[in-house]
């Protein structure tokens, strides 16, 4: 596997807890605005049941337009999808949500479209403490385990 590998990541709460993050899309967006002040943020609606989505575009430090999703599958019950993300941006990401935007760090799971595709299930945990290297090595142990 090439360091360089892009996915697609998802992160949401535990199954067991879907509403624990206690999002809302404005107060993501408020929150991204503040983490990355160039971010870029639209409200779009969807048909499925008259819902919304809210789509984003950060800057990390390898990547000027890291572009992503938030939605809402039920009140209160986040989940944030990264699109073409190498795992260094993902654990940029990543690392803001658990040490500033998540009520605690325990509360962050996460998989990748290729798990999705390939039919696994789990459930993958965010390491509760380290720095990003530290979430980095876990999203590529993962693609690893996927592939």
């Amino acid at each position: 596997m090439s360091n360089d590998r892009r996915a697609t990541f998802l992160f949401y709460p535990p199954t067991d807890r879907a509403n624990a993050w206690h999002m809302t899309f404005d107060g993501f967006r408020s929150a991204l605005e503040r983490a990355f002040p160039d971010a870029f943020t639209r409200l779009m609606p969807t048909s499925f049941r008259g819902g919304s989505y809210l789509e984003f575009e950060v800057a990390t430090p390898d990547n000027a337009g890291l572009r992503g999703i938030a939605t809402l599958p039920v009140e209160e019950c986040g989940c944030i999808t990264l699109t073409d993300a190498s795992p260094t941006d993902a654990a940029h990401i990543a690392h803001w949500l658990r040490d500033t935007f998540i009520p605690s760090p325990d509360l962050i799971r996460f998989s990748s479209e290729a798990a999705l595709e390939a039919g696994d299930e789990s459930h993958w945990e965010l390491p509760a403490a380290g720095d990003i290297a530290a979430i980095e090595a876990a999203l590529r142990e993962h693609l690893a385990a996927v592939e």
